[in-house]
């Protein structure tokens, strides 16, 4: 029996539910035939995918992949039967190769396991360095282990040999001799032992590495683009017949330029639209002040005609349209319809996908109501507002539903980022004015 039936019997014999399909890789492509089975990572999963053919199969059964189970939030396994926790690594700051990492440490702390890398040269086991240690825990950096390669591998389709191209693994932090019994400790510590140890490593050695993020995997994200790229766009003439304020597109050009970070886009669209409150909230007070100040009787030297225009004044700055919550909702009123609204979700397969599954409800508790064309408009406000406070809001006392950084929250962040894109951007051509060149 060859390695692929081998390997299928494997997740057979260990309950873990596999199918086999026959799919194209690329167009006109030949059938490949694939084990697909599902990796579980707390209460969802990723779904990894080997191909007949792959010269791996051999080294995956004789590993210890089974045994591992994933962190929520970052490219992390852990393993109760193990005592095990590892997680990927990365330097925020630096666009540089992974190796860069170690290299660094290595230096950094003069290892006798540095190993120069130099061209052509290859090494035979993966560089380790040892962040601490003592008779509780031990804490290391270096290149993956084998059965963090294989699952991370073949989540994102790449392809590399398991057992001698070590140089293409990834740098991970590895927390050993720990007693984990569920995910939830596993994450927690992760999170404790890597802020006390990166924290110093920035403070003493201006070294920032940090955890990396849950990724989708590249499977996910070339069907999610092909979604997204499915609609024709129609060709159009670029004219300069309108001009838009100056803040907003200031705040609009700085979220596209952090479209990698959800979190300051959205923030930042968020900023944009805000500008506008108060040109909608006081829209019925100036219409009054308007009409009494060009009403031919009115008489700036007339004390009854300016305490008229005092308690219209007053009267707005009481209302109950100070709260943010609120302007938000009648700014989104002046703006957009629900009908709108309702075209531009179902017109996006993915934005459809995530407001109709259950996926929307980790990120905000504010269901949209998709087929209520007066409803949905405060319900996108209140979901903005929710979501806008869940950024910002970060006090100690504060410490539910956060969205963080680095976090599997971003990921859904993406969603919303694309809705308030298309509110921010009908904000600001409703304020447009005729385009001079003054």
């Amino acid at each position: 029996m060859n390695d692929f039936l081998n390997l299928k019997n494997l997740l057979d014999k260990n309950n873990i539910k596999n199918r086999v399909e026959e799919i194209s890789i690329y167009e006109d492509d030949e059938l490949t035939k694939f084990l697909f089975f599902n990796f579980p990572i707390a209460r969802e999963s990723e779904e990894i995918r080997i191909r007949e053919n792959d010269p791996n199969i051999s080294s995956i059964i004789n590993s210890n992949f089974m045994k591992f189970r994933g962190i929520s939030n970052y490219e992390a396994i852990w393993s109760n039967e193990l005592n095990y926790i590892e997680c990927e690594i990365v330097m925020p700051r630096n666009n540089v190769p992974s190796r860069f990492i170690l290299r660094r440490l290595s230096k950094l702390f003069n290892s006798d396991e540095y190993l120069e890398l130099e061209s052509g040269h290859e090494i035979s086991d993966p560089l380790s360095l040892m962040l601490y240690s003592d008779a509780r825990i031990k804490v290391s950096v270096g290149y993956s282990s084998k059965e963090f390669a294989i699952l991370s591998t073949y989540k994102d389709g790449r392809h590399i040999d398991i057992e001698k191209d070590i140089t293409r693994f990834r740098p991970t932090l590895k927390i050993e001799e720990v007693s984990v019994k569920t995910q939830d400790e596993a994450k927690k510590l992760l999170e404790k032992v890597s802020n006390s140890l990166f924290y110093q490593l920035d403070i003493l050695y201006d070294l920032v590495i940090t955890l990396c993020p849950r990724k989708e995997s590249r499977v996910a994200r070339t069907k999610r683009v092909r979604k997204s790229n499915s609609t024709e766009v129609d060709i159009q003439d670029i004219k300069l017949d309108y001009e838009y304020d100056e803040i907003p597109m200031a705040l609009y050009w700085f979220a596209q330029s952090n479209s990698d970070s959800p979190i300051f886009k959205y923030f930042a669209l968020y900023q944009a639209l805000e500008y506008y409150y108060p040109i909608y909230t006081t829209a019925t007070a100036k219409t009054r002040i308007q009409s009494l100040i060009k009403d031919p009787k009115f008489n700036i030297n007339k004390d009854s005609d300016v305490v008229q225009l005092l308690s219209i004044i007053k009267i707005n700055s009481m209302s109950n349209i100070s709260d943010e919550r609120e302007q938000l909702s009648i700014t989104l009123r002046n703006i957009v319809s629900g009908d709108e609204i309702i075209d531009f979700i179902a017109n996006n397969e993915n934005l459809n996908d995530y407001y109709t599954n259950k996926s929307a409800k980790k990120i905000s508790d504010q269901k949209l109501r998709l087929t209520d064309k007066i409803g949905i408009v405060d319900d996108v406000a209140e979901r903005i507002y929710e979501i806008r406070c869940r950024i910002v809001h970060n006090k100690a006392s504060e410490i539910n539903n956060k969205i963080l950084p680095m976090t599997k929250n971003v990921d859904y962040l993406v969603n919303e980022v694309a809705l308030l894109e298309f509110i921010a951007r009908k904000a600001i051509i409703a304020n447009s004015c005729p385009f001079t060149l003054v």
